[in-house]
């Protein structure tokens, strides 16, 4: 895919302070659960800690459970988890519903750009697009080479048009953690179940 084409299929977002535009993957059945259920982004970084220790849809005793855990679950909104306080067990409901696939950062200067860019390593693929004429653009290549983030040049007779002169290296997560959780589902409450339901489901 060109980065042109790419372009059509962004959204624009803020996540981790910053204005970006970010290609996102919604699951439609967690999505469409959690419309049921009235339930949207849970950005709780406690809770979303909590969950994260149990298996979606197994009953775990709640004697397993410690006591910030227990309090964490029991003040959950619906839908993120089920507790049956007469058979002792907790059922996580709540998976993940947004997926974040690559965070686009457009600016100039090219040591500043790489670095808003580069950031988002831990979360997605990144790509920066800085207009034709950058004067330090061998500099820039180095740097996002060696960084591994993809580098866009929008021309001046066609701003909207930006083209791929190095491909963001794929995105290959070292380990899944809470944080990353926390930061797609910050994209997925600025999506909208709306939006997103009508066109990035998957």
């Amino acid at each position: 895919m060109t980065l042109s084409e790419e372009t059509k299929q962004l959204t624009s977002l803020r996540l981790r302070g910053q204005r970006i535009k970010a290609r996102v993957t919604v699951y439609a059945d967690e999505a469409r659960r959690r419309a049921e259920a009235g339930l949207g982004a849970v950005d709780s970084r406690s809770l979303l800690t909590r969950l994260y220790e149990l298996p979606v849809g197994v009953p775990v005793p709640l004697h397993a459970l410690d006591a910030h855990s227990l309090r964490a679950l029991r003040a959950a909104p619906p839908g993120v988890v089920d507790l049956d306080e007469v058979r002792g067990v907790a059922v996580r409901r709540l998976a993940p519903v947004a997926r974040v696939e690559l965070v686009l950062v457009e600016g100039s200067g090219w040591d500043e750009v790489v670095r808003s860019a580069s950031q988002f390593g831990p979360f997605c693929a990144r790509g920066v697009v800085v207009p034709e004429g950058e004067a330090n653009l061998d500099l820039l290549l180095l740097k996002a080479r060696f960084y591994g983030v993809g580098v866009g040049i929008a021309a001046n007779d066609a701003p909207h048009s930006p083209h791929w002169l190095l491909q963001p290296a794929p995105y290959r997560p070292r380990r899944h953690s809470p944080a990353q959780w926390l930061f797609h589902e910050q994209a997925w409450r600025q999506l909208g179940p709306e939006e997103s339901l009508r066109s990035r489901l998957r």
